[in-house]
């Protein structure tokens, strides 16, 4: 064990290079061979110390998918602070940094989010990460529409539709620009069939 791995780091900077000596396994042998054993091994630290900040395989994945998620959300605030004065503006809002992020962390992030399904613990996680989505989209778009009641169904299916496109531009089957277009005129014709509110 060499280099800044074996170094003494704060407790913060540590999870953040296991973190990132996780999401370099599975970029280059995939969501099934990380194990808190194996990450220890690649960071240069002892097992306890993996333990110590993840407890579980599941409470590894979480991590990870929560630190994408922080990322996301910080991404979409920036960029509604910024702009986001129509429907269509916070429809690609929404869009891109939600593409972006995914192409950001790379294709691996989707075999991580899929392996959120394995256990009560990480089905939990991401249908609560799911609901977080919603919740921002209805604030989002709330701001211009008269939601129908049925809203969380629909911004559901927005959902899917947004992971499902952002995956296939990390896998290279669409460009990152035909995606983001796609996806933002998806948005904006399914909220666009709402009434309009008063601006």
């Amino acid at each position: 064990m060499t280099g800044t791995a074996t170094k003494k780091l704060p407790k913060a900077e540590r999870r953040e290079q296991l973190l990132e000596t996780a999401q370099a396994i599975m970029g280059e042998q995939g969501t099934d061979a990380l194990t808190l054993g194996y990450l220890a091994e690649r960071a240069g630290v002892s097992k306890p110390i993996a333990y110590e900040h993840f407890g579980t395989r599941a409470g590894l994945l979480i991590a990870i998918c929560s630190a994408y998620d922080v990322r996301q959300m910080q991404a979409q605030r920036e960029a509604l602070a910024a702009g986001g004065e129509t429907l269509e503006d916070v429809a690609s809002i929404f869009a891109s940094s939600y593409v972006s992020c995914v192409l950001d962390m790379g294709p691996a992030m989707g075999a991580a989010f899929a392996a959120l399904s394995a256990t009560e613990e990480t089905a939990d996680f991401r249908q609560s990460l799911r609901r977080g989505y919603v919740e921002r989209y209805r604030e989002g778009f709330g701001r211009f529409v008269e939601l129908p009641r049925n809203d969380t169904a629909v911004l559901l299916g927005c959902l899917g539709a947004v992971e499902a496109l952002a995956q296939d531009a990390a896998a290279g089957r669409v460009a990152r620009d035909e995606a983001v277009e796609a996806l933002a005129g998806m948005f904006a014709a399914t909220l666009k069939r709402y009434p309009a509110k008063p601006r």
